[in-house]
């Protein structure tokens, strides 16, 4: 489970998102859709810890770990779709 609690993200005078609380729940499937601009890779990437937020906290249940692919669809060009997995977990890679 992942728990989302009183998250804002801001940049200098423009505030992104503020107090945001969520729960994502185990078997559950989430979408996050928004305009361009709305946050929604920012809140992504708080979320995986890639960014600080500037206010809240985000928590794993005990013994979860989060992995995270770029967004960038040709970065992983090179490599097949198992290694590309893989890669998301540094002791099953190694």
């Amino acid at each position: 489970m992942i728990t989302v609690s009183d998250l804002s993200v801001q940049f200098g005078k423009r505030i992104l998102f503020q107090d945001v609380n969520l729960k994502f729940t185990p078997g559950n499937c989430y979408g996050i859709i928004g305009a361009n601009g709305a946050g929604k890779s920012t809140l992504l990437r708080t979320i995986s810890g890639a960014l600080e937020p500037t206010r809240g906290s985000i928590t794993l249940g005990p013994g979860e770990r989060l992995s995270v692919l770029s967004q960038d669809h040709h970065a992983f060009d090179a490599f097949t779709v198992m290694d590309t997995v893989l890669m998301g977990h540094s002791v099953l890679w190694a």
